[in-house]
């Protein structure tokens, strides 16, 4: 027999994987809670106890971040002088450019996503605890292109982490744009900072 909590438990997991289908297969404004508590095989109450649609929402993306996050391991400053290329910036767009894809994938459900992040009624584990890995990847990067010192990576690291979260921002309030548009701002952004003098380590 389950315990307690791990009936719990599972019974998360089939609401979460229920609003999951349904938000892609339906759209997150179409589906009902009513919908998810009948895709899963329980109460409207239970549905409610998990989360309301927005937190629902929410944990359904944050497990795609998070699952894509570890399963990509950082990559190594020979593999980053590889695929640098040019002044870099392709390989700083790879640090990100799998998270730029996810939202691509269904990018009426990643507005849905931004906009309950943005009313400030529901906070992202994930996004708090992803910054500072991807903040310190793309220091890595910075360090192994240009060769600046560790202090004016992080810097670097950190307006290029904001400038790509205000490009996500910007083409999540474009209906209609397509991912290569969110792509290119982040690439023109991060231009000029692989060229900014520094003093060499």
């Amino acid at each position: 027999m389950p315990t307690r909590a791990e009936a719990r438990d599972a019974t998360r997991v089939r609401v979460l994987a229920s609003s999951r289908r349904l938000f892609e297969k339906k759209g997150f404004n179409a589906t009902t809670i009513r919908d998810i508590a009948a895709d899963a095989g329980v109460s409207v109450g239970t549905v409610m106890y998990v989360g309301d649609k927005s937190s629902l929402l929410v944990a359904c993306f944050d497990e795609r971040i998070e699952a894509l996050h570890t399963s990509r391991p950082p990559a190594s400053r020979t593999q980053v002088r590889a695929e640098g290329g040019g002044d870099g910036t392709e390989a700083l767009l790879g640090v990100l450019l799998p998270f730029i894809e996810l939202f691509g994938r269904n990018p009426d459900l990643a507005r849905s996503y931004g906009a309950v992040l943005i009313s400030g009624a529901h906070g992202s584990r994930v996004f708090d605890e992803l910054r500072e890995d991807l903040i310190n990847e793309l220091q890595d990067v910075f360090v192994t292109i240009t060769g600046c010192s560790t202090t004016a990576a992080k810097q670097r690291a950190t307006t290029t982490y904001l400038a790509y979260l205000g490009a996500l921002l910007e083409w999540a309030s474009t209906p209609g744009a397509e991912t290569s548009r969110l792509t290119d701002r982040v690439r023109n952004a991060v231009g000029p900072l692989l060229t900014a003098s520094d003093e060499k380590r």
